[in-house]
């Protein structure tokens, strides 16, 4: 998918960046939608951005060595946090040091909008790029918030300048310059869901601010498309300042529009999809920058001339103004104005002097830079401590979010939880105010214990119970959400043993193998691929969700399940991972598929939210409880196969079969009939003998039979308003009996007949190899749980319930969601069909046995081979004792057929 976007998006900016026209990419959405993945990429699914880079560089080299161009290329990357600029190249971000001061935006009277002071690195190959790239994103400003503990906290600006220097014939330079912007804008949040305070809540409101602005300016461009007079608000924000020729200006620039599949996100996916509509119909002009190198110059000195000249004649002239400003306002007002003249006389100084140095000149002084880095002295004080002191180091399932929180463990002892008088603050569900200790002794020893009975923490997937201590590369889950990997950096020099990388994958994996799940990769099918990527993303999610209902005294729980494809009707033979909601309150049971609990999640989290800030009406009603479901819900109850093989001969099948639950465990039986019948109706018996040798002689004939199902016992008792449904053949709707209520013992009595004028090759073949899949549906009934333990579950059950339900899922995924021979019922029609065609076979031998009989008494010695055809092709008892007769009546077959064409008696 990644690199379908990138040929159809990524590809043409570059395209256009070649020629020479500045382009741009970027990504609008809500957060959680997909934007940074579609950008950067996540794993071995590369984005448009190392896609763009990577190809850049090998389409430099090809027109290199084809017309002599030199081609000179220099990255920068910023960020917008809280209004404020910073170059994310050059230092650690602002969240994480407030005092440091951003980048100036000055406006630049050809050129828009730029950031003062923003350093360009050279860069030479796609690693270069990827170095840069990741040192940008190392130094991003996020933060954990309630709803994500590694939240982006500000937009995100990637620029790549591109030159391309050639000489005409006359010994002219000309330079043809374009810029990329790639822009990745932190997601719109919503600040009751984030329980955000403080210097989050500033955060959060900025972002939302400024994308409320970028959303002004889109719908402002489409409707001055329309060429109406209207003013675009660009000065609204600072982004919407750097990117106003992105929107509009000399950029050809593509928007993407991500949106969420969750039902929740209904009203933010209209409001993306309303801003993509919009900003198609904004129109850009975009030219190609191209100018010889002297005229460039010429330019940028002339204007530093007139500028100069401007402010020897005292800047502006501020005597029509009026009386009403005082001296003191009008001395700041001439400061403010030389402030700017100067900045932009310097900005085009830098521009000259680029112009006029070498790709040589710039190729060394990187050189030197790149031996005597620099580093900001607050990112070598943490680096410094993370080589000196343990540490915890969070885990993402995103790479590029992994060791973004780092908790420095000091000497004493470290309090970990969500009150702030804790050394390491931890948000989340089931994280209490005072959730751990971690002890660090003086001689570097590291212990962990948990305060109470109800702080969960997992260390390498087990439960953290007593003290116990901790080694490098130990993995360990606070709550349900927390996941980080302690680092000693004096255990790993003192050890002899070689540490490999941990990864979020490969800490989920062991933390769902320590529950019960089976994650070896013995099989290697593409199936039990897809059936671990499930498991490893719901088994945290399931735990988030229990954490949750525990908190919030909502009684319910949740567990993972295996169902087979059968079970669910569907064509495939994929099993499919399902969460059951349990309701302990009303003893009741539902199946949810992967996507409904992952929106019932959302809205959960969103619940939890507002109950963690002190909300009085945090819960919601029945009817829009995430944590519930209608109890009038219908339900599957079992299914049932049953094959028409007998069908393909005519035969008629009574059986009694058994209704399979989800685990393939049977929980009733259902008696059914399948009787062939004439087109009036009349059910055809077995004086009838409709029997055929081979389903091919239906084919071109009529086929009529009748469906029936008796009735159904030993149901649970916990279901009524039962009935059936099934789907024969081509049908495109369901046949159903009718609804049966209080009992688990119904008599549907339900008798269909289909008829099929003329049978069809298709129509045969489908009974003959084919089944009919019979649903048994019904609605459970409200059970008060005799103690509901004061509305929570205690995490001793959550505990016992995965441990049991992981036990008893894996095993029903080896057996393909069925304890019991999958093929039983086919075997009963199979010898159905042989005591069928033994019959038959009997009958036949019996009747040339009476033949014979009778020519012997003639003293005839010869059968004509005529009358033995007869007397085989005879489907019933009267048609052959008829054939019989005519022997005895001495009728003439007609002269002798050759003698190897006859039987003869000896």
């Amino acid at each position: 998918m990644c690199e379908k976007v990138y040929n159809e998006l990524g590809r043409s900016v570059l395209t256009n960046a070649m020629h020479g026209y500045n382009a741009a990419i970027f990504a609008y959405g809500q957060t959680g939608s997909g934007k940074s993945y579609t950008v950067i990429g996540y794993g071995a699914n590369k984005g448009i951005v190392p896609r763009l880079c990577s190809e850049l560089f090998d389409t430099i080299a090809h027109r290199s060595n084809d017309s002599g161009t030199i081609t000179e290329v220099t990255l920068s990357m910023i960020e917008i946090y809280n209004e404020i600029v910073r170059d994310l190249l050059n230092g650690p971000s602002l969240a994480n040091n407030s005092k440091k001061k951003g980048l100036k935006v000055r406006e630049h009277p050809s050129k828009g909008f730029y950031a003062e002071g923003l350093k360009s690195f050279l860069v030479t190959s796609h690693k270069d790029i990827e170095d840069k790239i990741e040192e940008g994103t190392t130094n991003r400003s996020i933060a954990a918030t309630n709803m994500n503990e590694t939240s982006s906290r500000a937009h995100t600006i990637v620029q790549i300048q591109i030159v391309q220097r050639n000489r005409t014939s006359s010994g002219q330079e000309t330079a043809k310059k374009s810029i990329i912007h790639l822009v990745d804008l932190a997601g719109s949040e919503r600040l009751s869901g984030t329980m955000a305070v403080g210097d989050r809540l500033k955060e959060g409101v900025s972002i939302n601010q400024s994308l409320a602005c970028l959303g002004n300016c889109i719908s402002a461009l489409a409707e001055k498309s329309s060429e109406k007079n209207i003013r675009v608000p660009y000065r609204d924000s600072v982004l919407t300042r750097l990117l106003m020729n992105v929107l509009s200006g000399n950029s050809k620039t593509v928007m993407i529009a991500t949106i969420s599949p969750a039902d929740i996100s209904y009203d933010e996916t209209l409001s993306t999809l309303r801003y993509a509509d919009r900003a198609k119909r904004i129109k850009v002009h975009a030219t190609i920058n191209e100018n010889s190198t002297d005229k460039l110059i010429r330019q940028l000195k002339d204007e530093n001339e007139r500028l100069t000249k401007a402010m020897e004649r005292g800047v502006v002239d501020l005597s029509g103004t009026g009386s009403s400003l005082s001296e003191k306002d009008m001395t700041e007002m001439r400061q403010k104005y030389e402030e700017e003249m100067k900045a932009l006389m310097a900005e085009n100084e830098r521009q000259i002097n680029e112009i006029k140095q070498t790709y040589e000149d710039k190729l060394a002084e990187k050189q030197a830079l790149e031996a005597n880095v620099y580093v900001d002295a607050d990112r070598e004080k943490l680096e410094t401590e993370k080589r000196e002191n343990p540490y915890l180091s969070n885990l993402n399932f995103d790479e590029q979010l992994c060791g973004k929180i780092i908790h420095i463990i000091k000497k004493g002892v470290n309090i970990l939880g969500k009150n702030d008088d804790c050394s390491i603050i931890l948000y989340g569900p089931s994280i209490q105010n005072h959730h751990g200790r971690i002890y660090r002794k003086d001689n570097d020893v590291v212990i962990l214990e948990r305060v109470a009975d109800d702080c969960r923490i997992l260390l390498n997937g087990d439960p953290v119970i007593n003290k116990v201590h901790l080694n490098h590369n130990d993995r360990l889950l606070f709550g349900t959400t927390q996941l980080f990997v302690f680092i000693h950096p004096g255990q790993q020099k003192k050890s002899k043993l070689s540490f490999s990388e941990v990864t979020f994958d490969l800490a989920q994996e062991e933390i769902a193998s320590k529950a019960g799940f089976d994650m070896s990769n013995d099989d290697q099918s593409m199936e039990t691929a897809l059936l671990n990527k499930d498991l490893l993303e719901l088994l945290p999610q399931v735990d988030e969700a229990n954490a949750i209902s525990n908190d919030l005294g909502k009684n319910v729980r949740f567990e993972i399940i295996l169902v087979s494809s059968a079970f669910l009707a569907k064509n495939s033979d994929r099993t499919e991972v399902m969460v059951k909601l349990i309701n302990d309150e009303f003893g009741q049971e539902f199946l949810w598929p992967k996507d409904k609990f992952v929106n019932r999640l959302f809205m959960m989290k969103e619940i939890y939210q507002n109950y963690a800030q002190g909300d009085e009406n945090w819960n919601p009603s029945p009817d829009k409880d995430p944590f519930l479901e209608d109890q009038k819900t219908e339900v599957l109850i079992g299914i049932v196969q049953v094959y028409l093989q007998p069908l393909a001969f005519l035969v008629e099948l009574k059986e009694q079969l058994e209704v399979l639950d989800y685990k393939g465990t049977e929980i009733g039986i259902i008696n059914i009939e399948i009787v062939p019948c004439t087109s009036d109706g009349r059910e055809l018996s077995e004086l009838d003998d409709a029997y055929v040798d081979t389903p091919s002689e239906l084919i071109g004939k009529d086929v009529c039979f009748v469906f029936k199902i008796h009735g159904c016992r030993g149901l649970p008792p916990r279901f009524t308003d039962i009935y059936c449904r099934y789907r024969i053949f081509l049908d495109e709707e369901d046949s159903t009996t009718e609804i049966i209520s209080d009992t688990s013992n119904p008599d549907f009595n339900h008798r269909k007949m289909f008829t099929y004028q003329p049978a069809t090759k298709a129509l045969i073949d489908y009974l003959k190899e084919g089944f009919v899949l019979i649903q048994i549906w019904g609605r459970q009934m409200v059970k008060r749980s005799v103690s509901n333990q004061s509305g929570r579950l205690t995490k001793q059950m959550m505990q016992d319930d995965l441990l049991n339900q992981a036990n008893n899922l894996m095993q029903g995924f080896k057996m393909n969601g069925r304890n019991v021979d999958p093929n039983k019922q086919s075997i009963i029609v199979e010898l159905l069909l042989m005591k069928k065609q033994q019959a038959r076979q009997q009958q036949r031998i019996e009747n040339i046995h009476k033949l014979v009989e009778i020519y012997e008494r003639y003293g005839r010695p010869k059968i004509p081979v005529q009358l033995v055809k007869e007397l085989i092709s005879a489907t019933t008892t009267d048609s052959a004792q008829h054939i019989i007769t005519k022997v005895g009546l001495d009728i003439d077959y007609g002269e002798e057929t050759p003698r190897s064409t006859t039987c003869t008696i000896l």
